[in-house]
């Protein structure tokens, strides 16, 4: 089953973050930050499906270097809470094979942010949790880091840019930090997939709104506490994870009912207004 995550976030130095660790954590490399001299070395992260760079036209060539890009955000900033990235997390539909995950998230990276001017670092992640991987700093800051559950990192740069490099104004940016620009990037995201699913002749939708916008009423999961929640980490199954899986379970459930029922009621319109065409000719 298709599921839909979507979420925004910023790399703050006032968090004690860097643009150039969180580059790094994301895309499994080690990298130098000339900013405060520190190296952020995650040359040995596993569950990396694929990296790359995309810059607007009038962007440096020199930063398709992930250091390079990364060291110059860090440089333009001068705010001791400046925030040095913007970070889009969403999940990937298992329904797609690699390559189309990766064209997938190409084509909606290209027109929704580097058309407006952002460089973007794209990582793509297997989704498999591994136990090394929870002692990097960089994983707290994971909201979405679950078995078989692809996704991708972009972090975008914050600043306009021109062929020498970072503005010193921000001002124009700014515009991008209104929610109304999450809300559409959130339902664009939604768009590009179910168009992706059609395609494909796919019966899977996914929704950028809400279960509750949608009347979709969910049974609350049971608190788990840290206790069970280690057993359960460890691969020990608890009673009440397997409350919650059962929980989860009728939800998944529900979900489909209402899914298939919304086709029903979308083919029933269809063959309404086939009805009146052929009755008005």
């Amino acid at each position: 089953m298709a599921i839909y995550h979507l979420s925004v976030k910023y790399v703050s130095r006032g968090q004690g973050r860097s643009a150039v660790g969180a580059s790094a954590y994301r895309a499994g490399e080690k990298l130098y930050n000339e900013h405060d001299g520190l190296t952020h070395d995650y040359a040995d992260k596993r569950g990396i499906n694929f990296t790359e760079i995309l810059l607007p036209e009038n962007a440096p060539q020199e930063f398709y270097n992930r250091q390079t890009l990364w060291n110059a955000v860090e440089k333009a900033e001068r705010g001791k809470n400046a925030r040095t990235a913007r970070e889009i997390e969403i999940a990937l539909p298992r329904e797609l094979n690699k390559d189309e995950q990766i064209k997938l998230v190409r084509n909606y990276v290209n027109d929704n942010f580097v058309k407006r001017g952002m460089c973007a670092d794209i990582s793509i992640h297997s989704g498999h949790r591994h136990r090394k991987d929870e002692e990097h700093e960089g994983a707290k800051h994971d909201r979405i880091i679950h078995k078989n559950n692809p996704h991708a990192h972009i972090l975008l740069t914050t600043r306009p840019i021109n062929e020498k490099g970072f503005l010193k104004s921000k001002t124009v940016f700014r515009e991008y930090d209104k929610r109304k620009y999450v809300h559409l990037w959130r339902e664009n995201w939604a768009k590009v997939q179910n168009k992706e699913f059609e395609k494909k002749g796919l019966s899977e939708r996914v929704s950028h709104e809400s279960h509750t916008k949608r009347g979709i009423k969910n049974e609350p999961t049971l608190h788990m506490g840290h206790k069970n929640t280690a057993l359960e980490r460890r691969g020990i199954r608890t009673e009440q994870g397997d409350r919650n899986r059962e929980i989860i379970k009728r939800n998944i459930q529900r979900q489909e009912w209402e899914r298939r029922r919304q086709k029903e009621r979308e083919q029933s319109r269809n063959r309404t207004r086939d009805n009146d065409r052929d009755l008005s000719r």
